[in-house]
């Protein structure tokens, strides 16, 4: 069945353009049903440590560009910096497209898939985005190499996390408070997330704000525990400042297209908007695991 599903997937993908909201909702059922059955709950080893910092000596988030990210500066950025900034990751057509994708849904909670009549799609998973949203995510990792890249860092070919896939247009007042992932995942299991900026952020907009410093324990998160939202509320900058360095807390400015690459260790907040004129904010939001760490009750789809 996987077999055929996989064809499917790459049967409907080479169809003529635009595809149709069928055939988007019919890719996204397809996407589950195989990465359902690559995901184990046999966990493998965890991505390899990089060795020497590529990075020595950089402070804040290191920068790569596209053409020059590997595995390896990958590993680096994230297990010695806790991130890392790639610049053009995503090429200026495939940033076009998504931002036309931002339907303006209010998606605060992760939705279905629908059919014509607006029930959900069987064998669809809750995303916080359209299925052409999605297609349009998994186009665009794939022209940007994310696929080989991801395989490289991962040990296995990634799938991605439906509940927290984001494609959107917001203007933030207060926004998430400091937190890891890792929190709600069960700790570290190796995933990858990237933070895609649709349109400039980090200045006039409010962007992603990391504490470039590599945490090796949740913080405030007993061991295989799972928390809340609200379980980084009482965290300050300052206090950051104190755990990860004085220099530590930064807010770099993107561009449309650059991405800001972390995991689930690193320790980040919604960036703040400026006082004055604040602009809204578009962004894409792109969790990729490794099918054998994907946290359980969770639901996986195939990224190939």
């Amino acid at each position: 069945m996987t077999l055929d599903a996989t064809a499917e997937i790459a049967e409907i993908s080479a169809r003529p353009r635009p595809l149709s909201e069928r055939d988007l909702g019919r890719l996204a059922v397809l996407r589950h049903e195989v990465a359902r059955s690559r995901v184990t709950q046999t966990h493998s080893l965890m991505p390899p440590a990089p060795g020497e910092d590529l990075f020595e000596g950089v402070k804040g988030v290191p920068e790569i560009s596209r053409a020059d990210l590997t595995a390896r500066h990958l590993a680096c950025g994230l297990r010695h910096h806790g991130a890392l900034l790639v610049r053009g990751l995503v090429a200026t057509p495939d940033v076009e497209r998504l931002r036309s994708l931002i339907d303006g849904i209010d998606r605060g909670m992760p939705l279905c898939p629908q059919d014509a009549t607006g029930e959900p799609l069987p064998g669809s998973t809750p995303m916080k985005c359209s299925a052409a949203a999605l297609q349009g995510l998994v186009e665009a990792y794939q022209n940007a190499g994310m696929a080989a890249l991801m395989r490289d860092y991962l040990g296995e070919p990634p799938v991605l996390l439906s509940e927290r896939l984001q494609v959107d247009r917001q203007t933030f007042g207060k926004g998430l408070t400091w937190h890891q992932d890792g929190a709600f995942f069960g700790g570290n299991v190796g995933a990858v997330n990237s933070f895609l900026a649709l349109a400039p952020c980090g200045v006039n907009a409010a962007g992603l704000t990391v504490a470039a410093h590599r945490f090796n324990e949740v913080v405030g998160v007993e061991t295989g525990e799972r928390a809340n939202l609200n379980y980084g509320s009482s965290l300050t900058d300052q206090q950051v400042r104190e755990m990860a360095g004085p220099d530590s807390v930064v807010t770099p400015a993107l561009e449309a297209g650059d991405a800001i690459l972390i995991d689930e260790m690193t320790m980040h907040r919604t960036g703040r908007p400026p006082k004055t004129d604040p602009q809204p904010r578009s962004w894409a939001i792109t969790w990729f695991f490794a099918p054998s760490r994907f946290p359980a009750q969770r639901h996986p789809l195939w990224f190939g």
